[in-house]
């Protein structure tokens, strides 16, 4: 079985500044590969190449064997890949399930047409994407089931990430990008998110994650890949990676100290 994911040598410029310098990624399926780096070292950027937001200067990026640089963001979706976001985007109006059946609406059949007469195979289509946004829900168990008719913005933080992530997994994905998904969390909340990233896999999803907290990326990952000022400096096992001098250099040579944490 080949890789599910191939990035190379990916750079992205912006005006002077190179963001990224001829990184090479593979993933296969069924890994969690968590992506870490100091801060402004191009991890976010390299995640808005892979879902089309932000199209690399140059290289290549295969997803399924399928070269999908150039394609906008919905049809990268309906690939397969999905994403949360380094700060929080939830729709504080609509309630947790409305927003989790937002990340289905790309799926969807019905056109304006539809919409307005209502054929039998219309409600088929909400009877469906609601019950498989509530097999997504059911991952959160306690935390999220029971206030499926509470507005998002009434949620605590946790729980608004939370929502983000299920909101990425109810698209069905193959590959789900993970962007600091437990940034703003205290120990607890951490370690549940943290056995949720494992559920993921085990689901059949294949995760890269960015996660800046070093126990976590540690505990959960089949491989490490270090980004350090746009560049790759290492990759390997968390064992390998927690022995690189590199990567400890980046960490702790006075640049991002805090990351490290």
């Amino acid at each position: 079985m080949g890789r599910l994911l191939e990035i190379a040598e990916v750079t992205k410029e912006f005006g002077g500044l190179k963001a990224l310098r001829e990184v090479s990624v593979g993933l296969d399926p069924g890994e969690i590969v968590s992506l870490i780096g100091p801060n402004g070292a191009g991890k976010t950027t390299l995640f808005n190449c892979i879902t089309g937001t932000m199209p690399p200067s140059r290289g290549s990026i295969r997803f399924a064997g399928e070269e999908v640089v150039g394609l906008p963001p919905h049809e990268v979706a309906r690939r397969g890949i999905s994403r949360t976001f380094q700060h929080i985007r939830v729709f504080g109006q609509m309630s947790v399930l409305e927003n989790v059946m937002v990340g289905r609406d790309f799926r969807g059949r019905t056109g304006i047409a539809g919409a307005l007469l209502r054929p039998p195979r219309v409600g088929r289509e909400e009877a469906d994407n609601r019950a498989r946004c509530l097999e997504v829900l059911a991952l959160f168990g306690e935390r999220l089931l029971p206030r499926l008719d509470q507005p998002a913005r009434e949620l605590s933080y946790a729980n608004r990430r939370r929502v983000e992530i299920a909101r990425a997994l109810a698209a069905d994905p193959r590959l789900i990008l993970l962007d600091e998904p437990t940034a703003g969390m205290n120990p607890h909340e951490t370690g549940q998110v943290t056995e949720l990233i494992r559920r993921i896999r085990d689901r059949g999803h294949t995760v890269l994650v960015i996660e800046h907290k070093m126990k976590v990326v540690m505990t959960v990952s089949d491989r490490i890949v270090v980004l350090d000022h746009g560049e790759k400096i290492a990759e390997g096992s968390p064992a390998e990676i927690a022995e690189d001098r590199t990567v400890i250099e980046a960490y702790m040579g006075g640049r991002d100290r805090a990351a490290a944490e």
